[in-house]
């Protein structure tokens, strides 16, 4: 579905990816790991089309998407859920989701199974982003990269700054996701319990490189976890 290929992305004369891969299938949860400024986020920027590439090619769904901006990307069938959750803190519950309809297929509202998956935000509708706390901030902004319905969704480190049961239901839904709806799934994580319960493919990064990747499942924790220990 997703064909990241040997990218490189510089900012000024800081070179930050060298030569990245990675591919995302649906159904499957990729995660991408590594320690703080490695590269995660601009990697999940670049496939999001809010930093522009010098090499390379990033392939969505049998087509070359790199010169798209991030609203076709949007409308392409990506979503987007940035560390930091950025919801429009004077806009209401109600409103912040509608903001995705944009992306979303021609006609199409809130769909009604949001609701199913964060049952907070009905009792909410009204209140202000900015009024919630952060792990329902976070679960706000889940829900309105879902309203665009779409079939890749890309998530930068949602479990941050999160107490431990909304952090639960974040797995939760995102098992859901992956499991049940077919949907393709990349996580970047610090935490390594939370990526290895939840991942099928595991990518490490060090100094905007993935030095390690593959199987979940194939990958020994005494590999991983010295990667991302400071």
């Amino acid at each position: 579905m997703l064909d990241v290929a040997k990218i490189d992305l510089s900012y000024g004369a800081s070179r930050c990816l060298r030569g990245v891969s990675l591919q995302a299938q649906p159904g499957k949860v990729t995660a991408v790991l590594g320690r703080n400024g490695v590269g995660k986020s601009s990697l999940l920027r670049a496939i999001m089309g809010l930093e522009r590439i010098q090499s390379g090619s990033i392939g969505w769904e049998g087509r070359d998407i790199s010169r798209l901006g991030p609203a076709e990307r949007a409308r392409a069938g990506i979503g987007y859920v940035p560390q930091g959750r950025e919801i429009f803190p004077f806009l209401t519950v109600q409103e912040n989701m509608e903001t995705a309809l944009a992306a979303a297929p021609r006609g199409a509202g809130v769909p009604g199974d949001i609701f199913d998956l964060f049952p907070i935000l009905r009792q909410f509708l009204r209140r202000r982003g900015g009024d919630l706390s952060g792990g329902q901030q976070q679960q706000l902004a889940l829900a309105r990269a879902l309203c665009a319905q779409p079939r890749l969704l890309i998530l930068d480190e949602p479990t941050e700054g999160i107490q431990p049961s909304v952090i639960k239901d974040i797995g939760r839904v995102i098992r859901h996701l992956s499991r049940d709806r077919g949907m393709a799934i990349i996580l970047v994580e610090q935490y390594y319990d939370f990526a290895r319960e939840l991942a099928d493919d595991i990518a490490v990064m060090v100094r905007g490189e993935v030095v390690l990747h593959g199987p979940s499942e194939s990958l020994a924790e005494d590999q991983v976890r010295p990667l991302l220990t400071v």
